[in-house]
């Protein structure tokens, strides 16, 4: 039976750690911001993160906007680099169904490459 509570157990962690992608956007300007809207996937959210690709992108800062009006603004001010991703963002109080993430960020001037952001969510 103790076997069976450790394994049960174990298993319902990594369940509530899984990230599901949300979608994505690809940083098209200098600076400038873009918007992921949340489509497919419904569900009370917890945490959000963004993976970059491509390029490096300069992460200003994130503004969620859920399902009921509210948005929570998100400070990063930080240099994400190609194959990096922010830390988790989690979310203050109750009823955290995503509508959509703005990112609002500078490019790299040293390069042509546009960075490819990919939002994901844990519930």
């Amino acid at each position: 039976m103790a076997i069976f509570l450790m394994v049960f157990f174990s298993v319902s962690v990594l369940s509530a750690q899984e990230w599901t992608a949300l979608g994505n956007a690809k940083a098209k300007g200098k600076a400038d911001h873009e918007e992921i809207w949340v489509t497919d996937t419904k569900g009370n959210f917890k945490a959000i993160k963004l993976f970059v690709k491509k390029a490096d992108l300069n992460l200003d800062r994130v503004v969620v906007h859920y399902g009921n009006g509210g948005k929570e603004v998100m400070e990063v001010m930080k240099l994400i680099p190609a194959g990096g991703e922010t830390q988790v963002m989690n979310f203050e109080g109750d009823d955290r169904v995503i509508k959509k993430v703005e990112y609002f960020y500078k490019n790299n001037p040293d390069t042509r490459k546009k960075a490819k952001v990919i939002l994901y969510g844990r519930m």
